[in-house]
């Protein structure tokens, strides 16, 4: 497993949210989630941009998914939308190593392997799933040190 450790500056998201979900691939992967991301791509942005679906715990213990853009300002994501702020923090960068036929499967098996191993400390704050505009994907992870 490789992945590498970061500091995130924060970041405002703007989109489409999916409540009570559980973080994994079964989530990313899912019809709903692909029809969100077709919805967000045809509505109003150029194609050319990452797509986030970011995991936000809520006090419950429950995750909400935001399957979004990233902005600059809170004035430009659409009315309507759900945004939300991630914070600067530390994370694990995952990105696809060939182990599973599914981009999204390899990263997660990649997460939930280094958290076992005891390689990394899951913080269970914001996961942030990219996926780039050539199919590329990268999942990033908060981690505790």
């Amino acid at each position: 497993m490789t992945h590498e450790i970061v500091v995130r500056e924060a970041q405002i998201f703007g989109g489409l949210v999916i409540p009570r979900v559980l973080p994994g691939f079964k989530t990313s992967g899912s019809d709903l989630v692909e029809f969100l991301k077709g919805r967000l791509r045809d509505r109003d942005r150029q194609a050319a941009e990452d797509i986030y679906t970011i995991y936000i715990p809520d006090p419950s213990g429950q995750n909400n998914a935001l399957v979004c853009f990233a902005y600059d300002y809170h004035s430009e994501i659409p009315i309507g939308d759900v945004f939300a702020r991630s914070p600067k923090g530390i994370y694990a960068i995952f990105r696809p190593i060939g182990e599973y036929s599914d981009p999204v499967e390899d990263v997660w098996a990649q997460v939930h392997g280094a958290a076992d191993s005891g390689e990394i400390n899951r913080a269970f704050a914001e996961e942030i799933e990219i996926l780039h505009p050539d199919g590329g994907i990268e999942l990033h992870i908060s981690i505790s040190l």
